[in-house]
């Protein structure tokens, strides 16, 4: 009768507000700018390549993700002042910020950039030099290490843009002046989530100048060890089992 009565008591424990709570991690979310690698959809619900794998790492365990999303320069800021400890986002060796200082152990995805020009009037590009003249259409708020001493001396000329929507819309309005650099994987997706044809651009690749770097998981840098040690844990089975590359491949 102790025993039952022993056992009725801890079950009741766990079923009332003294149940143990779950842990919070904090999981960053650039606004507008990310897809496909982040995607706000309306109502707050999130998808895309790197949130399907941080929810899928995180998935029936004792961590409860929480979702903030920022522009790109108020994301990094919030970042750098440990706004929230224990945060998650995405990043990379090649970037020099807060998103390169503490990254995961394997890489999530490889990148590839690519110039998306007018296909009204088609160029072939080789080096450098076939883009003097031309202007550059860059996203505002990244940095472009490879491109920066070519427009500090003139040889480029830079048009920033808040979004895809507006870099396809200059692209339009002056064909032949003007080109496109991006992730190849994010001019696909945002091509065609705006219905626009590809077949109507010329997209070539870029790796002549911003050669190809891993995209891993990006930590904060005084994550505790035992969270990071789990979290690369899970992505090693994720690769090894295959799970990394089938989400991976569900927005390529």
């Amino acid at each position: 009768m102790k025993k039952y009565l022993l056992s009725t008591a801890i079950a009741a424990l766990f079923s009332s507000g003294y149940a143990v709570s779950s842990e919070p991690l904090h999981y960053y979310i650039i606004a507008s700018q990310a897809q496909p690698f982040q995607i706000e959809e309306e109502g707050g619900a999130h998808e895309g390549m790197v949130t399907d794998i941080v929810e899928a790492v995180f998935q029936d365990s004792d961590y409860d993700i929480n979702y903030h999303t920022y522009p790109f320069n108020r994301m990094i800021s919030k970042l750098e002042a440990r706004e929230n400890d224990n945060w998650v986002t995405y990043g990379s060796p090649s970037w020099g910020n807060i998103q390169a200082e503490n990254l995961s152990d394997i890489p999530i995805y490889n990148v590839k950039h690519s110039l998306l020009s007018s296909g009204k009037k088609p160029f072939e590009f080789n080096t450098i030099d076939d883009l003097e003249g031309k202007a550059v259409v860059l996203l505002l708020g990244f940095e472009y290490p490879n491109l920066e001493p070519y427009i500090a001396e003139g040889k480029l000329n830079e048009i920033r843009v808040k979004d895809y929507t507006a870099a396809f819309r200059v692209l339009n309005r002056t064909p032949g002046d003007t080109v496109f650099v991006e992730m190849e994987s994010r001019i696909k997706y945002n091509l065609n989530d705006q219905n626009l044809d590809i077949n109507d651009y010329q997209l070539q690749r870029f790796g002549s100048v911003i050669s190809d770097y891993p995209i891993h998981l990006a930590f904060d840098p005084q994550m505790k060890p035992e969270l990071q040690s789990f979290i690369n844990q899970r992505l090693v089975e994720m690769r090894d089992n295959g799970q990394l590359d089938d989400i991976v491949g569900k927005y390529l």
